[in-house]
């Protein structure tokens, strides 16, 4: 004797259908990311899924994506039984990778370019330069064209500090002290 099982959810409907229903879950994951602990949010997301996929699978997806509303309304309903967000570390991480390490990088090597570009425009030659601290012969003649230059610990603590700072701007780090507990 054998039984036949009833379609899920997820292959009651179609592919345009489950391609709204991931739409509106992304875009409520977007509104979610102030919610911490993540471990919470990601069980929220995935019973509202369920849920989602269940009423879209009953009534379909219109209705239920009428009935259960904006995402970012829902996930501002869950933000405020938190008493407020948590810092966006994520955010603060790539915030402070591109401010501490890629601007000052990119400053630099524009710096460089045009210190050479600057000597072959003088006629050419040799220039020693210093740019933070750090020593830099720009050469560019018939027979070179480059330049040489020596690390320190300048640019280190200027990245390190763009860094922290880029942390902390990106995170909303703020964000820690006006938190009450969440019990």
């Amino acid at each position: 004797m054998t039984t036949a099982t009833a379609p899920t959810a997820h292959a009651a409907l179609g592919f345009r259908d489950r391609a709204r229903v991931r739409r509106w879950m992304w875009r409520f994951t977007l509104a979610m990311q102030d919610y911490h602990p993540s471990r919470e949010a990601r069980r929220i997301r995935r019973d509202l899924r369920a849920a989602l996929l269940d009423d879209a699978a009953r009534i379909g997806v219109d209705d239920a994506l009428r009935e259960i509303g904006s995402p970012w309304r829902v996930a501002a309903d869950h933000l405020d039984a938190l008493d407020g967000a948590g810092p966006r570390w994520n955010d603060g991480a790539v915030v402070a990778v591109l401010l501490g390490f890629g601007l000052p990088l990119y400053m630099w090597v524009a710096w460089a370019i045009g210190a050479v570009d600057t000597v072959g425009a003088m006629g050419g030659g040799r220039a020693e330069l210093s740019w933070l601290g750090v020593p830099m012969t720009a050469e560019n003649s018939d027979e070179m064209f480059g330049i040489a230059f020596t690390l320190g610990w300048q640019p280190f603590a200027v990245s390190l500090g763009l860094g922290a700072l880029g942390l902390a701007l990106g995170s909303r780090i703020w964000r820690l002290w006006r938190r009450t507990p969440v019990s």
